[in-house]
């Protein structure tokens, strides 16, 4: 047999040997190797022929366009995703502080967020109403929040206004002696009437006998 009709390519190496072997940038298609990124056919039989295919400007250009967006989108997704995990916090404390300050608002206690017609109206009928938690969480966590909310609007609210300080002294639900000390702006509000506001209660000892 002449020499000149031996071929030296390795007749074994099949397309699909080549795409186990880059499975990220290389697939079999009706028996031919194409590159995923570039789509171009590459000669399957001699592994330089695919090295250098894969210095080729146009691979590499493709390469990193495609990966330079992956990166890109990924990056979009972590901050979208972190941008709305920070929404959903916000939208919690929104509606957990609107709710306490309403029910402080209505002299409803806070106990009451407890129970189960509550829970279910909440869950059923308000906008985020699931997300308000039960009793203690939200005496823990919110109500000294909307305490502070509300003494800085009502500071400025009384700001520069003339005022009445009215004492009002009062037994508890348990006998003890109670000083509240209420402060009204001498102007009436938008219902017509003079307004009074609790600033402070006090609790008298009892003088001894």
């Amino acid at each position: 047999m002449c020499a000149a009709n031996i071929s030296h390519l390795p007749t074994k190496i099949t397309a699909k040997d080549h795409e186990k072997q880059y499975p990220d940038v290389l697939y079999k298609f009706g028996g031919k190797l194409l590159g995923k990124i570039c789509n171009i056919v590459v000669e399957h039989k001699r592994k330089s022929t695919i090295d250098k295919h894969f210095a080729t400007a146009k691979h590499v250009r493709r390469m990193t366009e495609t990966h330079g967006g992956c990166s890109k989108t990924r990056q979009i997704t972590v901050t979208q995703a972190a941008a709305s995990r920070s929404i959903a916090s916000s939208e919690k404390i929104k509606i957990c502080e609107d709710w306490v300050a309403t029910c402080t608002a209505v002299n409803i206690p806070l106990s009451k967020s407890d129970h189960p017609a509550l829970r279910k109206f909440l869950r059923e009928k308000v906008v985020n109403g699931g997300a308000i938690p039960g009793f203690h969480q939200l005496q823990e966590h919110y109500l000294g929040a909307v305490y502070l909310k509300e003494k800085e609007q009502l500071k400025t609210h009384l700001a520069k206004k003339p005022v009445a300080v009215i004492f009002d002294e009062t037994p508890d639900i348990e006998g003890r002696c109670v000083l509240n000390i209420l402060i009204a702006r001498l102007e009436k509000d938008d219902s017509g009437i003079i307004l009074a506001y609790l600033a402070d209660t006090v609790f008298l000892e009892e003088e001894p006998l």
